[in-house]
Order: structure tokens, then sequence, then C-alpha cells
């Protein structure tokens, strides 16, 4: 199993008709379901908003029982191939053809997985997903003529699933929009302005505007465009010139096979009809294909000639619905302009004759090409990486890896995003790993034969710290888990590195990790904590787990210091236990310490600071120390630098931390001091951090968490947002302007999502 086969609903959402089908393995399975699509052409009267959302409701209730007929388990893909000029993020720039209305901004993706919440949702422009269909050609352009004209380039040369030339946002194309005769515009009273008004009004359904213009023989566009290609090539385009000359020239009309089949009715005209006509060869619709191909057939041959192209692939309804004559038309042009020059140099009759590619299969190209899109992003993986010397990220795109028989393929369902990967982006460290991060939930997608007790479907969490080598650190030194796949092995199963978790965990379970690390250190510290003042120095998400767990643990007292509160008090808000005292960290932290233990002082410490903060928030937590007390040296110290420790003597907390030992010391102020360190979880803190968080769960005997750390997690965020919030975070300390928890990736998520982390589920009774 390579994880990579799945079925997914295909949408192809065009001007006149609305399909959809299921897809699987790049090929579409099973029915096609067909539906007109809502429009308000003719009807400028009906709301936008019905239109959108009928067509809207209409796909989700097709796809809806396309999904639940295929068995359907989890999640699964939507791909919406979408007739309009709209992102990659799925957000419309201009659907002026397809609604008759620009609706820039209107977010289509977001409002289908609001209908749809089993679907990981993808749009893409109607062209560029019909070029997927016929990827196999190589380098073309492909040309739609329906309701639009657009082309899009095709190159296999090109890396990954960008193999459609665009811009960033997925934009490029639209060469139907684009003015083909702009000096017939100086004819309009007014000039271009005027004619832009004019077309504006027309598009708008101004009687009035659209007679002037007929009057000037000037084509408009639904775009509101004067004498654009769309206006003299587009299936609407031709009917309106068609209406435009039966009035004009009436006696041509008359005499002509269209005529007839319309009853001599200019305004019954439409595609049906301009078709059987054509097929006659009746002069009067072969001399409208001829005006209509033109400058389309110009058009064609400048982009191949700017690009380099030998092959342009025609589909659309309007083209393919006139068929032979219309390719006719164009074919004669095309012979015609098609001089024997520049990129077109030397070619043969033969290459000239086989510029045009007209397909059989063109009517489901688009929901073909969008299953072939899906099923290559499916066999690409995507990785956030680190540039060596950069504080940056890049998102990447390679190939899915082969499991070899000792290993294993996870794909990360969520990844935390920590203070530790911060600092090593920042540079703060010294370490390259090229992909950060530590934390995650892993599904396993592919098991090597010669691996045991583990099964496709499997969640686990992974131990970053090797065992016995505290220098191989996942996403510190060794490649961590921002990216689609993960290739674990055996060793690292029979080192306990691959640590099972519950189906079904949410987002929170990525702080096993760091959970377990802090039951090491508690361990460390004391085996029994409770009854016992303890101060936790460090406000942020480590910090606060240890103020959890002190809580949980039964101490008398809790008190935490920071530099800032502002993380403990969205914690709180969330859900997190209210410590017993909030100090600043400064110079009244030991006053304040001993108030909050009727002078006692703290009995158990934990320096879980930031940076290479220890040492100065040491010389602070010496005084609150009370005689005897245990302190563990979590975080904030760098290699080199030392702890000063009584009788003027100093402490390498290097060793201390990475061997799990301890030393006895008079502290500063004269007091016994048991200094102790560590560095992540063991299996048997991997162990307890899981039955904290479930309670000791089993099937047949669900129990109570003791611990519950969703409130820890504030924002969710996709993969490829993930270097903007990492930039966010390190400029300003924000996550879309707020002040961050821990930020995870939800692979789930698409485009470039960032969001709040929804609100815990409220404590089961009997829950702390």
């Amino acid at each position: 199993m390579t994880g990579l086969t799945e079925r997914s609903v295909v949408v192809d959402v065009g001007g006149t008709w609305t399909r959809l089908a299921l897809a699987e393995a790049g090929r579409l399975v099973g029915e096609v379901v067909r539906f007109a699509t809502p429009s308000r052409r003719g009807r400028p009267d009906v709301p936008l908003a019905t239109v959108r959302d009928g067509l809207l409701d209409r796909i989700a209730e097709e796809a809806d029982r396309l999904h639940r007929a295929a068995e359907p388990t989890g999640r699964r893909e939507l791909g919406v191939a979408f007739g309009a000029v709209v992102t990659a993020e799925g957000v419309v720039r201009d659907a002026s053809v397809l609604w008759q209305a620009r609706s820039t901004g209107y977010d289509v993706r977001a409002a289908l997985r609001a209908r749809l919440p089993w679907a990981r949702v993808t749009v893409l422009n109607d062209v560029a997903a019909a070029a997927w269909h016929y990827r196999r050609l190589g380098r073309f352009a492909l040309l739609t003529v329906s309701t639009g004209v657009a082309v899009k380039v095709f190159d296999d040369r090109l890396p990954g699933t960008a193999k459609v030339l665009a811009d960033p946002a997925g934009l490029g194309g639209e060469i139907g929009h684009v003015p083909v005769e702009p000096s017939r515009l100086d004819t309009v009273p007014g000039g271009p302005a005027g004619a832009a008004r004019l077309g504006r009004a027309a598009a708008a359904g101004d009687r009035a505007a659209r007679e002037q213009l007929a009057g000037l023989d000037l084509p408009w566009c639904d775009c509101g465009a004067v004498a654009d290609l769309c206006a003299y090539s587009s299936g609407p385009g031709v009917l309106r010139a068609a209406v435009r000359r039966a009035r004009r020239d009436p006696a041509d009309f008359a005499g002509s096979v269209l005529h007839r089949l319309v009853g001599g009715d200019p305004d019954r005209i439409d595609g049906r009809a301009l078709a059987d006509a054509a097929r006659t060869g009746d002069a009067f619709v072969t001399d409208l294909l001829h005006a209509a191909t033109r400058h389309l057939a110009v058009a064609l041959l400048q982009v191949c000639a700017q690009l380099g192209l030998r092959s342009v692939v025609v589909v659309g309804g309007f083209a393919h619905g006139v068929g032979v004559p219309w390719f006719a038309a164009l074919r004669g042009w095309l012979a015609e302009f098609c001089v024997d020059a520049g990129w077109f140099s030397g070619w043969t009759a033969a290459e000239r004759d086989g510029l045009l590619h007209v397909p059989e299969d063109a009517d489901h190209a688009t929901l073909a090409g969008m299953a072939g899109y899906l099923d290559a992003r499916r066999a690409e993986t995507r990785e956030v990486v680190k540039p060596v010397g950069e504080s940056r990220l890049v998102l990447t795109t390679g190939t899915w890896p082969r499991c070899g028989p000792e290993q294993v393929l996870l794909r990360p369902r969520y990844a935390g995003l920590c203070g530790t990967d911060l600092e090593i982006l920042r540079g703060e460290r010294g370490l390259e790993p090229g992909v950060l991060g530590h934390e995650c939930v892993a599904e396993v997608v592919e098991v090597g034969a010669a691996v045991p007790g583990l099964r496709p479907g499997d969640l686990v969490t992974l131990n970053p710290n090797h065992p016995t080598d505290d220098y191989l650190k996942l996403g510190h030194n060794l490649p961590g888990v921002f990216r689609d796949v993960l290739v674990s092995d055996l060793g690292a199963l029979a080192q306990g590195q691959l640590v099972g978790v519950p189906p079904g965990c949410g987002p929170e379970w990525v702080l096993l990790e760091p959970l377990a690390a802090v039951l090491r250190a508690h361990r460390t510290l004391a085996a029994d904590w409770a009854g016992r003042d303890v101060l936790v120095v460090g406000a942020g998400v480590l910090g606060l787990l240890h103020v959890a767990v002190a809580r949980a643990r039964g101490a008398r007292t809790v008190t935490v210091a920071g530099r800032t509160d502002r993380r403990l008090r969205a914690a709180i808000q969330r859900g997190l236990p209210t410590p017993d005292a909030v100090l600043p960290l400064g110079p009244g932290l030991a006053a304040g310490v001993r108030s909050a233990t009727c002078g006692r002082g703290a009995e158990l410490a934990v320096l879980a600071v930031a940076g290479d903060g220890g040492p100065a928030a040491a010389e602070l937590t010496w005084p609150a120390l009370a005689d005897g007390a245990g302190l563990h040296l979590f975080g904030g110290f760098r290699p080199g630098r030392l702890l000063r420790v009584g009788g003027g003597t100093a402490l390498d907390p290097g060793p201390v931390r990475a061997g799990g030992g301890h030393r006895v010391v008079r502290n500063p102020t004269g007091g016994r001091c048991t200094v102790v360190g560590s560095r992540g979880g063991r299996p048997g803190d991997f162990a307890a951090a899981h039955e904290l968080l479930t309670g000791g769960d089993t099937p047949d005997a669900p129990a109570t968490p003791t611990l519950d750390l969703a409130p820890l997690v504030s924002h969710l965020v996709s993969l490829p947002a993930l270097p903007g919030v990492a930039t966010e975070l390190l400029d300003h300390g924000t996550v879309a302007g707020c002040s961050p928890l821990r930020v995870v990736v939800d692979f789930r998520l698409d485009g470039t999502v960032v969001a709040p982390a929804p609100p815990p589920t409220p404590p089961r009774p009997g829950t702390p």
C-alpha cells in the first residue's frame, strides 16, 4: 500500500453545464452527473447570490451523493474545475462570463468546504484542469472556446504540479479579455473611455448601450470589454454577431438556412441552430464563423511563436458543438497567416496542418484533467525547507518515496511549531536540519515486509531523540516533520521512537513529545510532587506544561513566573488550570514566591525559559528556593554558558542536562540545592504521558483523562501557510496579529489557511 490511491469527487463548472464524477488513480469511474449551470444570462434582475448559492448547493448535493455511494472512510478530495478567473486558493478574480458579475474576492473553496465538511477542496481554473488530461503530449497550448476564450500552456518540464504556466496565484491565460481591435474604440464617442462605459453598461443589461454598440458594429463581452477576443470568438459573442448581422442585412439573413431554422426571428438564434446551419454549408453562418475565428488565429500564432509551441489542443463546448465548419474556418486563417518566418521558418505542410489537435474526448477533458491533477498531486510530496544560513522557510515539492522492506512511510496529520524551531530558524542554535519540526501525529501509510507490529492506518507520534546518541535529533540535525511523508525504519521502531497514539486524536497530541520530556524532568526532580510547593520559571508553552502537570500531580502550590503573562492568560481562558500565583520574572520574584508559599519558599523549581535566558533566570530563582530544594535545568541553556552557584564556583549545565544527572550545590544565597537536568523523554515517559492524556483508556473501559492539552493549541495552519506564519512569528511574535500558544500545522487544511484552533471540548464529568 502506498497511501496514494483513493477515490475523489471531481467537478467541472462550465458556463452551460456542470458535471461531476468519481475519479480513481487519475481516471473517471462510474456515472457522470450533469446539470445545467444556473446562470443570469438574459436574466440580469436575478440576484447574484441566488445563482451562486444555487450552483454551490447543487454541487454539494451531488458531490455528497457520490461521496456516500463510494463507501467513504474519513475525508476525501473534492476537485473543482471552475469556469472563471480563479486563484489557486479558490478565490474568484473575475466571474463575468460565468455569473455576469465580477464577484472579485468570492471564496469558492471556503463556500464548498462549509457545505461539505468531509472534503479537502481544491479549485483550479477549468482550462488549467483540462490541460492535465492531455499531459502526455508534453508541451502544448490548450485553447478553449466556449462561453469564454482562454489559453493555458502545459509544459511537462516544469516541476511537480506546476506544469501549467501561471503566476504565483495560479492566474494567467485569459487572452479572451484582451482587445484585438483597439483602433476601433476610437470610433466611439469619448474614445476608449467611452467604449469602456458602454461595454460595462451593455454587460449589465442596458438595452440602449447594446443598441449603440450594435449601430457601431462593435461587439462587447460579458466582462464589459469592447472588441476583445471573447467579444468576437466566444460562443455568446458569435451568437450576438449573428443577431446583429441578421438585423443589419435582413436580405442575406432571409436567404439563409439559419433563417429557416429560427422561423425568421433573430432573437431565436441559439447555438444549436447555428451549428445545424453551419453543417449544411450555409453561407450566412460560414461568413460568421470566418469572422469569429480570424482574430483567434492571430492570437494562437502569436502564443506559439512567443513560447515555441508546436501543438494547440482545442476544447470547449462552442468549438466542438459547431464542429467541422468551425475548425475549417480556423484552419483556413492559420494557413493564411502562418508565414515561413521566425518560429515558423522551415515548417513543413504536415507540421502546419498538425498545429491544431482536435481531441474526440473534449467533452470530458476538464473532468478527466481534474482527476489527473489530483492524482499527480497525491504522487508528489511537499516539504517546508530552511535554506542553509537563512532565516526563512520555503515550500518545495518532490516525489513520493518508495518503501523498503525495513522501512515505514508515515504521513503527518499534525505537526507543532515550537520555540526550538524558531531558534534554529533565527540561527541561534547553528543547526541546519533542512526540514524543521519534531512534534507530530502521523498516519502509517506503508509498512515494509520486515517491519512487525505496524499496519497502515495506525497513528503514531515520534520521539525525536535517539536513545543512545544525544546528537541525533529529528528536526535538529536530522530532517524533521514539516513534510507530507516521513521515512522511518525498523531501528526507530525497535528503539521506541515510534509511539502509538489513539485513533481520532486531535492536534493537541503533537504535545505528547514535550509532555514526555516534562514528565521525565519531574521524575528526575522528585518521585512525588503531591503536597509540594512548586515554582515554574517560564510562561511559554513548555512552562505551562510544567504548570499543568504539577497541578495534575497534586502540588500544594504552583507559582509561575515569566517575562509576560499573555500566554498564560490565553491558556487559562481556553481552560488550562489556574496556578496559585503569577509573578513577573524580576527582582521581586523571591518575595512573591515566599508570600505564595507562606514563607516556605519553593521546594521544587523548574527553569523552562527560552533561548539562553537560563543563567539570568537562575540568579533570580535562587533566593526563592527553600533549603534543600530541587532545581531542574529544563530550558534556556546554550553550550558554554555556565551557571553561578555558591562559593564563587560555576556549574556547566550541559553535562547535567545531557546525562540526566544531578549535582548537590550551595546556591549563592547559602541554601542547599540539588541541581538536576534531562533532555527529551524515554519510552516510559511517553507511556506515562499517554496515560495522562487518556486516563488509561481501553476499548472496553474508557477512562477520564487526567490532563487536557487542547487549551495550549491556539492556531491551526496549513503547510503552505507555514513559511509566512514563521516569518510573522520571527518578526512580530504573532500569528495573524494575535499572540499564539502552540501553532500546529494541520495537513488536512487546503491552501494558505491560518485559523484559530477551535475551543477545547468541555471536560467529561469528573475531569479536573
